[in-house]
């Protein structure tokens, strides 16, 4: 835009009459910036309208320009381009007040509350009040006409409040116009619930913010929408009966009698004033806090001796001291002998809703185990740090069986490393090459994290292992049968040798083998021996006989008794399978 200076890097919301844009100031190393465009929400074709609208714009543009509070955003440029009008104003990083209140977002989801501590919310009202004070000191007072949570943006590194959005800011006049209010939608009288019984006749006061912020502190506490019921605070009862007074008094219906900025603003500080004037919690390391937001961060620099405090009753014993027994109930919420740091974080989230969740990180963020077999399982270790403050919890879960975790719940202070094993059972896996799972991990506050598991399983390895277990019973039955039949074999060769004739049987068979390995040898060699080498080789060959005529029975009825035990075996089986079939088909 404008020929370059201004480069815009994505939208970021739109109101009643202006876009706003986050845009990148080319000319200031790409200082970050936030592009205003004026939207017709006038009638383009009613030239008084079209005019009307761009000298609203324009004075948007110049009050910022004559304005200078650390409460409000400066402007950089004002300028024209197609036909359309943008203001250029400091970016301010943060959350609007708006995250404190339950609302609806842009996309049109209703979005639960997140409360900020009651002290808090005073704060930031007092450092609005006193940037409604310098406008109302102005030598013409400037009426911003539409504060209110989502105008009250919060600085994510500060912690102050800064009061944006002054599309309907203008200087104290009356009105002579047709005044309406849109529900829910800002216009030039502001927006319906915050918008001060005045602005409906078209006139407005400074105490016309006044009546706005006044609403606005109270949605906050109580998150009571006034929109719901312009003009009326039912719940304003159930507060402090001091900030409740000081509440009334500056949404008083009539002008003359509501509380100016300052009036407003003393009442504020006098409601903190029993809280700020109490002696402060000193810590052991002599660090002390005297409000509770003080307490919260300084509890979170000293974990230990604040987890000593809180399991000693020392905190409760301060806030009674202050009289602050809605915060002595939350310590009794607390149950430190189970687990000191969970109850320190519990009770520190119960001071501060907006506390931020621990950051966690997981090292390696994906497990491979490779190449696995059944018989052999394998671990992995899984690194769990706290990289944010406080203490975390996690929950680990598995989505498939053959994974295990050890432990399944931990937990981690800031700065600290733990570690987690995760085992794979290889039995478990189901039969095939590759298995893939997520590990996820839960933590008590904060997003989940997701762990890709992969698995190899080597199936040459599973069919060897499948084979070897479907042979081992015949291995069995076959050694059984082997011992069966050396055993018989022995007892058989004993009998033989021990009768009358079993000698001579053996000295038969021996040369009877022995003529017959020298009749094949001659036979294998194609010669025709003389008698000498005949008698010669029947001596050579007379040891081996005998030792065949001896063992050859026995391995016979070795490898026969071990075959008929194998196939026994295996007639077992089958008729086992069939019977089995059989039952179940019956």
């Amino acid at each position: 835009m404008r020929g370059g200076a201004y480069r815009i890097l994505e939208p970021m919301g739109k109101g009643g009459m202006g876009a706003l844009y986050l845009a990148a100031d080319t000319g200031a190393f790409d200082r970050r910036c936030v592009v205003k465009e004026l939207l017709d929400y006038y009638d383009p074709t009613d030239p008084d309208e079209a005019r009307q609208a761009k000298a609203r714009f324009e004075t948007e543009a110049r009050l910022l320009a004559q304005l200078s509070h650390p409460g409000i955003p400066r402007i950089y440029s004002y300028f024209s381009e197609g036909g359309r009008h943008y203001i250029v104003m400091e970016y301010i990083e943060g959350e609007t007040l708006e995250q404190g209140v339950t609302h609806v977002d842009p996309l049109g989801r209703t979005v639960a509350a997140r409360p900020l501590p009651a002290e808090e919310i005073v704060r930031h009202a007092i450092r609005i009040c006193r940037v409604l004070e310098y406008l109302a000191a102005q030598a013409t007072p400037v009426v911003h006409h539409d504060v209110k949570p989502a105008n009250l943006i919060v600085e994510r590194i500060s912690g102050d409040v800064r009061l944006v959005d002054f599309g309907t800011a203008r200087s104290r006049t009356r009105w002579a116009t047709q005044a309406r209010l849109e529900r829910g939608k800002s216009t030039i009288f502001g927006t319906e619930g915050y918008a001060a019984p005045e602005q409906f006749q078209g006139q407005s006061d400074p105490r016309s913010d006044i009546y706005s912020l006044a609403a606005t502190v109270y949605h906050l506490l109580t998150d009571d929408d006034p929109a719901d019921h312009p003009f009326r605070f039912p719940k304003l009862d159930r507060l402090p009966q001091a900030l409740a007074e000081a509440l009334g008094r500056a949404v008083h219906p009539e002008v003359r009698r509501r509380s100016t900025a300052q009036e407003f603003r003393q009442a504020l500080e006098t409601w903190l004033i029993p809280e700020d004037k109490t002696q402060p919690f000193v810590f052991r390391s002599g660090a002390a806090a005297m409000t509770t937001g003080e307490l919260v961060t300084l509890a979170d620099k000293h974990w230990f001796e604040a987890r000593h405090h809180l399991a000693a009753g020392d905190f409760a014993r301060w806030f009674r001291d202050r009289n602050r027994h809605d915060l002595v109930a939350k310590t009794k919420t607390t149950h430190p002998t189970e687990n000191a740091d969970a109850a320190l974080e519990s009770f520190l989230r119960r001071l501060d809703p907006r506390l931020p969740a621990p950051r966690l990180t997981i090292l390696p963020g994906v497990l491979d185990f490779g190449r696995v077999a059944r018989n052999a399982g394998s671990s992995r270790t899984l690194v769990l740090r706290n990289e944010g403050r406080g203490y975390a919890e996690v929950t680990f879960q598995a989505s498939v069986p053959w994974l295990q975790i050890l432990p399944r719940r931990i937990g981690c202070l800031t700065g600290e490393e733990v570690r987690v094993t995760v085992q794979l059972e290889p039995g478990s896996l189901p039969l095939r090459r590759d298995h893939q799972a997520v590990l996820n991990c839960t933590p008590t506050r904060g997003a989940r994290i997701s762990i890709p598991v992969s698995a190899e399983l080597s199936l040459g390895r599973e069919a060897l292992h499948r084979l070897a277990g479907g042979l081992r019973p015949l291995a069995q039955a076959a050694k059984l049968g082997a011992c069966r039949g050396f055993s018989g074999w022995v007892r058989a060769f004993r009998s033989l040798i021990g009768s009358r004739i079993g000698a001579w049987l053996l000295i038969a068979e021996a040369l009877v083998l022995a003529l017959a390995i020298v009749v094949l040898w001659w036979t294998w060699r194609g010669i025709m021996p003389d008698v000498a080498d005949l008698l010669w080789s029947l001596l050579v060959s007379l040891p081996v006989a005998v030792v065949l005529a001896c063992l050859l029975p026995g391995l016979v009825l070795v490898a026969g008794t071990a075959s008929w035990e194998m196939l026994k075996h295996l007639g077992n089986k089958f008729g086992r399978q069939a019977v089995s079939r059989v039952r179940s088909r019956s």
